[in-house]
């Protein structure tokens, strides 16, 4: 019997090259999959056996990256593709199926394997995750779980259900840091992505919107742990997916985040322009506090890029303020519910040490700890102390790092806990060998922070 017309030939054939076996293959996968998303790995060779034939044609996302990251290239180099992604070319995948075939869930986007997967991963949610299921009663988590196995189940209650997950999901991490949230965000990842993948109706454009919300969390959350690569990723798909459901507050805020998290890593003129491009989506939504996040956004990456952008910096500060971010929201009310006037305050701190002006940025830094913004409070406390540092005043310094530090020590945030070292750095610059820095360093030992 001939080959069937479907059969992932670049895939087979990078199998050939390595001279690895399916087991092995299954056995590096897993691992690769373990490390990213934190969960185990259920690959083996009967599922290798169904990729190279074609019989799934576009694994789950957290499986692609595993993929990826194990072959070493892209997924379309892989053969993969989308069967429900329009205008596909052969090229691409290296087959002769005709892409522009739009399946429903049985199709090959989400097999059997996969669907299993889905859920083993909603039963370790109901079990890990306790406060936040509580949230649903018995017959709604029936339900949810039902449609993960089934898109033809989909309404909007279960989507409510998958919105309420994730909406609990962010509260946790505000409070508890990423570390307590990020697999019950990236199983929301996984049943989000397969809906989309699998689902046809009425509720399309919805789902789509909340893949990108759950996208803008996961990515958040990733770059948060330091997984940078993975957090772009996620902030991509995010923006892409909320501009073809035209969820402006979804694009705005994926955009928001990435440019916050691009600024950090130190690219501030590329942070600059996604954050341009969250105000314009921001803006046209009815949301005070998303549009005042992202003109704070925009004016910590402008006071990064120079001296030259002080001006544009001060603007968007100024934007930032124009909102009235008083009122209290939920997460159900705007993707940006933690942005009251503490946040606004602490990004005006950070931006205000960036362009000079220390006495301006130290009054900021006090009122943001003074009004408890929602989260970052630890990164508010070290800001400050930096900030002390800078104005001279070394005492004042590292008491508020001390502060951020006592904070961090309960948050497991590879992102604060960097802020932390580069504070701790900055003492010894200013201030070697001095009481105040074996101060710090013996409280950061003791919080086994160094």
């Amino acid at each position: 019997m001939g080959e069937s017309a479907s059969e992932n030939h670049q895939l087979e054939r990078l199998i050939r090259q390595l001279d690895w076996k399916r087991p092995e293959v299954a056995a590096r996968v897993n691992a690769a999959y373990e490390e990213i998303t934190g969960k185990q790995g259920c690959y083996d060779a009967e599922k290798i056996r169904q990729l190279a034939r074609g019989i799934t044609r576009w694994p789950t996302q957290g499986y692609r990256l595993a993929l990826e990251q194990t072959f070493g290239v892209t997924a379309a180099e892989l053969g993969f593709y989308n069967p429900r992604a329009k205008a596909a070319k052969v090229s691409q995948t290296g087959t002769d199926v005709c892409a522009d075939l739009l399946l429903g869930w049985g199709g090959e986007e989400v097999d059997e394997v996969q669907r299993r997967e889905l859920l083993r991963a909603m039963a370790v949610l109901t079990a890990a995750s306790p406060v936040i299921v509580a949230a649903l009663n018995a017959e709604e988590l029936e339900r949810t779980i039902r449609a993960a196995a089934s898109p033809s189940r989909v309404d909007a209650a279960v989507l409510d259900n998958i919105q309420t997950i994730l909406n609990h999901a962010r509260l946790q991490d505000d409070l508890l840091g990423p570390q307590a949230a990020i697999r019950t965000t990236l199983t929301q990842v996984d049943i989000a992505e397969a809906l989309l993948n699998g689902y046809k109706g009425p509720y399309e454009s919805r789902v789509q919107s909340l893949r990108s919300k759950v996208s803008i969390s996961a990515g958040w959350q990733l770059f948060d742990l330091g997984r940078d690569e993975l957090a772009r990723n996620h902030f991509a798909t995010a923006r892409d997916t909320a501009d073809e459901a035209r969820d402006h507050a979804a694009g705005a805020m994926a955009l928001a985040e990435w440019s916050g998290m691009t600024e950090e890593v130190g690219k501030p003129v590329e942070a600059a322009d996604q954050a341009a491009g969250a105000e314009r989506r921001a803006a046209r939504t009815e949301d005070p506090l998303l549009r005042a996040h992202a003109a704070g956004i925009a004016a910590l990456a402008l006071a990064k890029s120079g001296p030259d952008y002080r001006a544009d910096a001060q603007s968007a500060l100024a934007r930032a303020d124009s909102f009235d971010v008083t009122t209290a929201r939920t997460p159900e009310e705007s993707l940006a519910y933690f942005c009251t006037p503490g946040h606004i305050a602490r990004m005006r701190a950070k931006a205000l040490r960036l362009i000079g002006d220390l006495p301006g940025a130290i009054g900021a830094a006090r009122e943001s700890l003074r009004l408890q913004a929602v989260r970052d409070r630890a990164a508010s406390h070290i800001l400050l102390g930096t900030i002390y540092i800078d104005a001279g005043d070394l005492d004042a310094g590292v008491a508020s790092i001390l502060d951020g530090a006592e904070a961090e020590a309960a948050n497991a945030s590879a992102r604060l806990s960097g802020q932390l070292l580069d504070a701790r750095t900055l003492v010894h610059v200013r201030a070697p060998g001095s009481a105040s820095a074996r101060k710090l360093d013996r409280r950061m030992e003791e919080l086994q922070l160094i």
